[in-house]
């Protein structure tokens, strides 16, 4: 045993002095000290192009080309590399002729993690050209599976990726961590906020997790105070979705769903999630609620502050001051007015008040402001008004994240009064208020 051992060590000792082995055994190195260097892709692509004198491209699992070395600046700055797919049942590192280049893929462990390519359009690449084509994917899949196991660690210390994209600021490393993941951040998601409204016996979490895995989609999901939030690429059916996730949660849990957005825009998807849920005067009795349907209120959330500020003065500010000053619920009996299309009775109903006291209130209110509620364009403009002020409150108000879960279920946005005029600007007076006001006929239900 001892001979034949010593006699396969001495074949090996002769083999490895073989030029050519040398030489493999040096281009290896090559690679390995690239990669081993903080180069990475970079620098593999780099030593395979050096070495074969041809084109070199390194892409992601998606296509795309995340590394070129040797290829013309100036088609390169034309975008001249676009997404290309992947040869389909490539084996790991074995070069295949793909088209216009050569191929090999980097699946160490069964899954593609990228692909270097050969451009070879003259198809003049030698038998060495692909033997250190697939050295080189080899290295890289090394070099990629680190990246993901090392990613994997440093977002486990976060808890996920999720909860690392809504609180982590640096861009550069949640950018790193996504491309090493394969979470690609330039493709739209939506965020979709599950908040219990009242306690529930279930991790929310985990009820969501569940739901979005028997729908078969992929996903990520974090914890969002008493809630979850669930992030989506795919368009979904939001209703189906929601009683799902309520069903599991015996009926007591609301769904938002944000607008879409790039992944590393996230936080602006879940803002919008979070005002939907906001709104219970605009959505009521909807355990569902999309930003994108929420239709003005959506264009409302989205307004410069000072002209959401005059637009509030100029037609509402005098009914706010009067309500601060007096106690009294014009401003509110006035947008119920408005939403009931001037129905007297429904609105006198709404407001659980005579309709004689409804029609002073709404006397008073032309007394006090001089539009005309008879006139079309006035009601317009004053039911905006109205919206914009009450959007401003629930802007204002805790996030659903930070409340009670009981506090989102109530029958109106909490938060501070919108002051009638900006701090330090002239008060905008109201049309009419230092006139005698005209007699007004108001609409009979």
């Amino acid at each position: 045993m001892e001979h034949s051992d010593s006699g396969a060590q001495q074949s090996l000792a002769d083999l490895l002095h073989l030029p050519a082995v040398q030489e493999v055994t040096s281009l290896f190195r090559q690679f390995i000290a690239a990669a081993g260097n903080g180069h990475g892709a970079h620098g593999i692509a780099r030593v395979l192009q050096q070495h074969t004198g041809m084109a070199v491209i390194v892409q992601d699992p998606a296509g795309r080309v995340i590394v070129a070395s040797g290829v013309d600046e100036r088609r390169n700055s034309d975008d001249s590399q676009p997404e290309r797919p992947l040869p389909d049942n490539a084996s790991h590192a074995v070069a295949v002729l793909h088209g216009d280049r050569w191929v090999a893929i980097a699946s160490p462990r069964g899954e593609v993690l990228g692909a270097i390519s050969l451009l070879d359009a003259a198809h003049r690449a030698t038998g060495v050209d692909l033997f250190q084509l697939e050295q080189a994917t080899t290295v890289l899949g090394w070099e990629m599976l680190h990246d993901r196991n090392l990613a994997e660690a440093e977002v486990a210390s976060w808890g996920d990726f999720a909860t690392e994209l809504l609180e982590d600021s640096d861009a550069d490393r949640v950018r790193a961590h996504a491309e090493r993941l394969g979470h690609d951040l330039d493709r739209p998601h939506r965020a979709v906020f599950a908040l219990p409204t009242d306690p529930v016996s279930q991790d929310v979490r985990d009820v969501v997790r569940q739901v979005a895995a028997r729908l078969g989609i992929e996903y990520l999901v974090t914890s969002r105070s008493h809630g979850a939030v669930l992030v989506v690429a795919e368009e979904l059916d939001w209703s189906e979705l929601g009683s799902a996730v309520a069903s599991q949660c015996g009926g007591k849990v609301r769904v938002g769903v944000g607008g879409r957005y790039r992944l590393q825009d996230l936080k602006r998807s879940v803002g919008d999630a979070e005002f939907a849920l906001k709104l219970p005067g605009a959505t009521k009795g909807q355990s569902v609620v999309s930003f994108d349907d929420l239709g003005v209120w959506r264009l409302l959330a989205r307004p410069d502050a000072d002209d959401l500020q005059n637009l509030v003065t100029h037609w509402i500010g005098t009914l706010i001051d009067y309500d601060r000053e007096h106690h009294s619920e014009l401003l509110k009996t006035l947008f119920a007015y408005l939403n009931e299309f001037g129905a007297l009775e429904a609105t006198a109903a709404k407001l659980f008040v005579h309709r004689n006291s409804l029609r002073y209130r709404l006397m008073r209110i032309a007394e006090l402001t001089g539009w005309d509620l008879n006139d079309p364009e006035h009601r317009f403009h004053l039911n905006l008004a109205c919206r914009a002020w009450l959007v401003h409150q629930v802007l204002d108000s805790p996030s659903p994240t930070n409340l009670n879960p009981r506090d989102t279920n109530g029958g109106g946005a909490t938060g501070p009064s919108l002051s009638s005029r900006r701090s330090g600007a002239s008060p905008v007076p109201a049309p009419g208020k230092n006139k005698k006001p005209r007699q007004r006929r108001f609409g009979l239900a």
